[in-house]
C-alpha cells in the first residue's frame, strides 16, 4: 500500500545497530530525502554510532539512545517515545527488523511507520514491507532501499560515503606524523578481527606473515585496526610483524578511523564493519569471505576484490564453525599477497 506523502515534511530514520549495516543505508537515507527535499529529516541511532551521521550531508538531525538490556531497556524506550512523541514527526522509516525498533517508533506515535514485516513486529508498523527470499539474496543496500518503494521510486542512487572533517583528518595527520610516518609512506591497513563471530576470521599467523613479506617487499607500515578486545589477537600478530607493525586497536573513535583508513593504499580485512568504512572513503578493500555471504554484504564499488572459496558448506552465517574452517583456511597468504601486489603496483 502506497503512501499519501502530501504534508509529511517531518521525518524519522531508526538507524540499523551495526558500523558496517549504517554505511550500507546511506543511499536509501539519501534517497529518502530526494522524495522529500524540503523536509526536517532525523536519525534515530544508538549512541555509539551517532559519529557515522553527524557528518553525513542528507541528514538534519541525529538523535541518540542507549543500547540497554531487561527492564532498563523498557524504561529507556518508553521515556524515548514520549521524547519524541513531543516532536510529532509524521512518518518514520525503521531499517532494523528488530521488535524493539519497531515498539520504539510505535511508542513515539508517529503516524506513518514502515519496516519489514518480522520478529512479531507487525502490529507496530502501519505499512509492512514482506522480506522475500530474493530480497535476502540481494545486497544490503538494494534491501534496504526496498522500504521506500511506498513513498515512490528512487532512480538513481550514490554510492556510501564517509565524510571526515578537519579535525578528524588534522587528527589522523598528527598521529601518523608522531608515529615516524613521513609522507608518501606506503599505509596498509589490516583488521584482523569480526564483530560476529570467529568464523568469519582468516588465522592471526596469516594476517601476521602477509603484514611481514608486505613491510618488506613495500617498505611500507601495517596499521592494524579493530576492536579494543580484539587486541590480544593484534599484538599475537605485531610479533611477526615486529617494526613493520602499528598497533591502533581500540584507539580511535570511527571519524578517526576513517580519517587513517583514507591515508592507506589498501586495506587487508575479514567481513567487517571497518571493511564497509575503507569503502565508503575510497580506499581499495581485499576482504576475505568465509561464513559469510559477499553477494549480500560485499564492499561496494568496483576497485574490491572478494577472496573466497567455493565450499559446499558457505555461507553458512554462523558464528563459529562446527568443523575444519576450510571456507578460510583455504585461502593461503601466498594467494593475498599477489592479489595486494598486483593493486599496489596499480596505484604506486
Amino acid at each position: 500500500m502506497d503512501v499519501k506523502v502530501d504534508g509529511m515534511n517531518r521525518i524519522l530514520v531508526r538507524g540499523v545497530n551495526w558500523v558496517g549495516d549504517t554505511i550500507l543505508t546511506y543511499p536509501a537515507v539519501e534517497g529518502l530525502k530526494t522524495l522529500f527535499p524540503g523536509s526536517h529529516l532525523a536519525v534515530l541511532a544508538a549512541s555509539h554510532l551517532v559519529d557515522l551521521w553527524k557528518t553525513f550531508p542528507y541528514v538534519d538531525e541525529v538523535i541518540s539512545f542507549g543500547k540497554k538490556r531487561g527492564e532498563a531497556s523498557i524504561r529507556e524506550d518508553l521515556s524515548l517515545g514520549l521524547s519524541l512523541r513531543k516532536r510529532r514527526f509524521h512518518l518514520s522509516v525503521i531499517f532494523p527488523r528488530s521488535f524493539r525498533s519497531a515498539f520504539q517508533i510505535y511508542l513515539a506515535g508517529i503516524p506513518v511507520r514502515i519496516g519489514y514485516q518480522d520478529e512479531g513486529r507487525s502490529l507496530f508498523l502501519t505499512h509492512r514491507v514482506p522480506r522475500t527470499q530474493d530480497m535476502l539474496q540481494t545486497h544490503r543496500i538494494h534491501y534496504y532501499q526496498k522500504l521506500l518503494e511506498p513513498l515512490g521510486e528512487v532512480k538513481a542512487f550514490s554510492a556510501p560515503k564517509i565524510f571526515p572533517g578537519e579535525e578528524e583528518r588534522g587528527w589522523a595527520r598528527e598521529r601518523l606524523e608522531g608515529l615516524g610516518l613521513p609522507e608518501g609512506r606506503v599505509l596498509i591497513g589490516m583488521n584482523p578481527g569480526a564483530t560476529y563471530g570467529l568464523a568469519k576470521c582468516w588465522q592471526p599467523e596469516r594476517f601476521g606473515e602477509l603484514g611481514r613479506r608486505l613491510a618488506r617487499k613495500w617498505e611500507a607500515s601495517i596499521l592494524l585496526f579493530g576492536k579494543e578486545e580484539e587486541r590480544s589477537m593484534a599484538e599475537q600478530i605485531l610479533c611477526q610483524l615486529g617494526e613493520g607493525g602499528i598497533n591502533l586497536v581500540g584507539e580511535t573513535s570511527l571519524l578517526q578511523l576513517a580519517s587513517l583508513l583514507e591515508r592507506c593504499q589498501l586495506l587487508v580485512t575479514n567481513d567487517t564493519g571497518t571493511m564497509h568504512v575503507a569503502a565508503a572513503v575510497g580506499t581499495r578493500v581485499i576482504a576475505l569471505f568465509g561464513s559469510t555471504d559477499p553477494i549480500t554484504t560485499g564492499p561496494w564499488g568496483e576497485d574490491h576484490v572478494i577472496v573466497r572459496k567455493n565450499v559446499s558448506c558457505s555461507p553458512c552465517l554462523k558464528r563459529i564453525c562446527p568443523t575444519d574452517h576450510r571456507c578460510m583456511d583455504l585461502i593461503t597468504v601466498e594467494e593475498v599477497e599477489e592479489i595486494v601486489d598486483k593493486k599496489l603496483q596499480e596505484r604506486i
